[in-house]
């Protein structure tokens, strides 16, 4: 089934803001078209306003030249499917059952197992997947979960499908097979709406690409006819060369070792490693290569067993991630939803949290100090909130990790772990997450950060280190051979050290 899908003047105002500004934006049958800009643009008020989740405050959306006004997602639904960044799975049923939720079959009262069985397999081949979907779906791989939850979409067959950040969770070879999925649904009729920061991703698939800034289009143009250095300029009015913000800094003394134990297990195994103040250490690797797990064990207190571990010049015993915050680590962790904030409080309740005990008096809350500090950090760390009071959950994903991170901001740590911390973020955002970095170690501090994005890696660390296979395997200084670096990250090459 193909659709075209056209949206004129589309205004959504919520109290105090304007997120949506006079939108135009059309979707041509059988046409991949990008949407991109900053966090913040309004690309997800316009895919909520189109996908029945709220009305528009102004504007007409026509499908196939008749005009719809979708009353919930379950209206616009035999229309238009949404894969969203937080995938709606039910996690302890399995991928059969998660794919027939609200259309199960019955016979005489009793769900025909055997039946969905067999429709789910035969739906899932024909899409070239392979998914365990006999399975609880929380046993499944992060990036099984995605591609379950796009076959779920797909079941319902409708004829625009919107993609939200699908590759966030993915590592390159899922992404590769979601990338050969795309193309297969554009051939097939299927109109596709694909919301990305990746921009080599969205130039290599995307027909058109749509550019929003600050709730206003700004232009669409052909994807063959623009470079990654134009689309930026486009999203944010800066040049390529300002993205990734970087001040040469004389390291100081070394802060942070983590050295590997003669009769450690795998995770331990390899080099050990080094991070100095006022540097920044990246570390590089494929998904699953060991990284997060490495940072999470001695943050969290297990490394003593398999690693010899020192901060500031002293042993570090940590027995959990509180005596590694008292003693000067924190950590800024890849799920910031999930493990480095509490959806269900507001931003103020979420920086505050961390301090309470510093922030009350006799056992009350000082109402007036965490007012105070949580405005602070808000104007620091250019946190877009019309109140402290907001839900945390109604922020954009780079004002959420603003948030995660800003509540250790006066924690006066020693070493600062960033996992992943522009994932899924936009090109401005990223930015300011940089200089903050660099403002951090600037004062003193050691940067210990990971990354998936080796441009990023290249640009802003001073050092690289490269896992592969839970060890780590390579350690790069500037300038980095990009060639050699990406040799490491797929096990290729023996040395362990490279200086350029």
């Amino acid at each position: 089934m193909s659709i075209s899908l056209i949206a004129e003047g589309i205004t959504k105002e919520f109290p105090g803001v304007r997120a949506l500004d006079h939108v135009d934006f059309d979707l041509h049958p059988g046409e991949i078209h990008a949407l991109v800009g900053e966090n913040g643009a309004g690309k997800s008020t316009l895919v909520k306003i189109l996908a029945g989740v709220f009305p528009p405050s102004s504007g007409s959306i026509r499908i196939d030249g008749k005009e719809v006004s979708f009353s919930s997602p379950r209206a616009a639904a035999p229309y238009i499917g949404v894969v969203h960044q937080e995938r709606e799975l039910v996690p302890f049923y399995t991928g059969t059952e998660n794919l027939f939720l609200g259309q199960e079959i019955e016979k005489a009262g009793f769900l025909g197992k055997k039946e969905m069985r067999a429709k789910a397999l035969e739906f899932m081949k024909r899409y070239g997947l392979t998914l365990d979907m006999e399975s609880p779906v929380s046993t499944l791989s992060s990036g099984m979960q995605e591609m379950l939850t796009i076959l779920k979409i797909l079941f319902r067959s409708p004829g625009i499908v919107i993609f939200d950040e699908p590759t966030a969770p993915l590592s390159v070879k899922e992404s590769e097979i979601l990338f050969s999925l795309i193309r297969d649904l554009k051939a097939s009729g299927k109109s596709i709406l694909y919301i990305s920061h990746h921009l080599p991703e969205v130039l290599s698939l995307a027909d058109r690409i749509t550019v929003l800034r600050n709730g206003k289009k700004i232009a669409t143009v052909n994807a063959g006819e623009v470079n990654e250095a134009e689309l930026i300029k486009l999203m944010i009015a800066k040049d390529l060369e300002r993205q990734y913000p970087k001040t040469a800094l004389e390291p100081g003394p070394e802060i942070l070792s983590v050295r590997p134990r003669a009769t450690s297990g795998a995770v331990a195994a390899g080099m050990g490693f080094t991070v100095r103040a006022k540097e920044i250490v990246g570390f590089a690797g494929l998904v699953g290569s060991g990284r997060s797990e490495l940072a999470k064990l001695v943050f969290e207190g297990e490394s003593a067993a398999s690693h010899q571990v020192e901060l500031g010049g002293s042993a570090f015993v940590s027995r959990h991630p509180r005596d590694s915050i008292a003693q000067g680590m924190v950590m800024i962790p890849e799920d910031r939803r999930g493990e480095g904030l509490i959806t269900a409080f507001d931003v103020g309740e979420n920086l505050s949290l961390p301090r309470l005990r510093r922030l009350s008096s006799l056992g009350f809350r000082d109402e007036k100090r965490i007012a105070a500090r949580c405005g602070k950090i808000v104007k620091d760390l250019s946190i877009k909130v019309f109140s402290t009071n907001q839900a945390v959950s109604t922020l954009s994903g780079g004002n959420q990790q603003k948030v995660s991170l800003g509540k250790w901001i006066d924690a006066n740590a020693k070493v600062w772990i960033f996992d992943e911390p522009t994932q899924g973020i936009d090109v401005e955002t990223k930015s300011e997450i940089y200089l903050i970095m660099e403002k951090l170690a600037s004062a003193g501090a050691g940067i210990w950060f990971i990354s998936s994005d080796l441009r990023e890696l290249e640009s802003i660390a001073d050092r690289i280190y490269v896992m592969n296979g839970g060890r780590i395997v390579k350690e790069f200084s500037r300038p980095f051979p990009t060639e050699q670096l990406l040799e490491a990250m797929l096990g290729e090459g023996k040395s362990e050290k490279e200086t350029a």
